[in-house]
């Protein structure tokens, strides 16, 4: 039997009708804040439907169309967030590594010798984040996959493979600096 506050939870749930009705409104805030956050309109309508697709999964959850709302808004400025933190990351990256003629056989030299660097300082890392560093960047495992493996939680694994990822990249530019 279903007690008071379940009965109006259900009541409460937005349906897929409700959802697909409000979704056009609902991109076009999202649109908007990507593009405040000063995205190309090709990037922020790639921004608005990944806001799109993470709302489409939380639609039982989302109660009527301000609670939608709310949520697309935190959803996109995260979203937009994210995507600058990655882009900011790899361009750390691109500086830190060096660009290599393949014709060069000093380049390639180079190259291997920095391929072996970068292997032994992985090598180096405490256990767990080497592990769950390589899982990720050389087997391509998803994140629940490496949690499923190892036996901890998939937050546990997206915090061990960024400290990893930061020490490496911390170590690659000290040597860089020499």
């Amino acid at each position: 039997m279903l007690n008071f506050h379940e009965v109006l939870r259900y009541i409460s749930v937005m349906t897929q009708q409700e959802f697909t009705y409000k979704a056009t409104e609902t991109r076009a805030k999202a649109v908007s804040i990507a593009e405040q956050f000063g995205y190309s309109q090709d990037d922020a309508e790639d921004i608005a439907q990944d806001v799109m697709l993470k709302l489409w999964n939380l639609h039982e959850r989302l109660n009527d169309a301000a609670h939608l709302k709310a949520s697309a808004v935190i959803t996109t400025k995260r979203v937009c967030i994210d995507r600058w933190r990655t882009a900011h990351q790899y361009a750390e990256i691109a500086v830190t590594m060096p660009l290599i003629d393949e014709d060069s056989l000093h380049d390639r030299l180079e190259y291997t010798e920095l391929e072996h660097w970068i292997a032994e300082q992985i090598d180096r890392l405490p256990s767990t984040a080497g592990m769950v560093l390589r899982m990720r960047q050389l087997e391509h495992r998803e994140l629940g996959e490496i949690a499923d493996i190892l036996g901890i939680q998939q937050a546990s694994v997206s915090t061990l493979l960024s400290r990893a990822r930061n020490e490496l990249l911390n170590k690659l530019k000290k040597r860089n600096q020499q």
